[in-house]
């Protein structure tokens, strides 16, 4: 990182950010992180707690075709 100073401010400046390149598996596996760790903190008793545990299972199927 370089310091650079804008209007008046010393800030810091990435110099070179390089692209990331995601797979669709990448992306369902942050999607089922995302799910399980939203399912922890609903209650499954309520619908939309129901709602998030029932597409867990459907991502985690969605990776395995996608792994093999």
């Amino acid at each position: 990182m370089a310091t650079s100073n804008i209007h008046g401010f010393y800030t810091n400046v990435v110099e070179a950010i390089e692209p990331r390149q995601y797979t669709a598996t990448n992306y369902l596996k942050n999607q089922l992180i995302f799910l399980k760790r939203l399912g922890s903190e609903l209650d499954s008793e309520t619908k939309a707690g129901a709602m998030v545990n029932m597409q867990i299972p459907n991502l985690e199927m969605a990776i395995e075709e996608l792994s093999v």
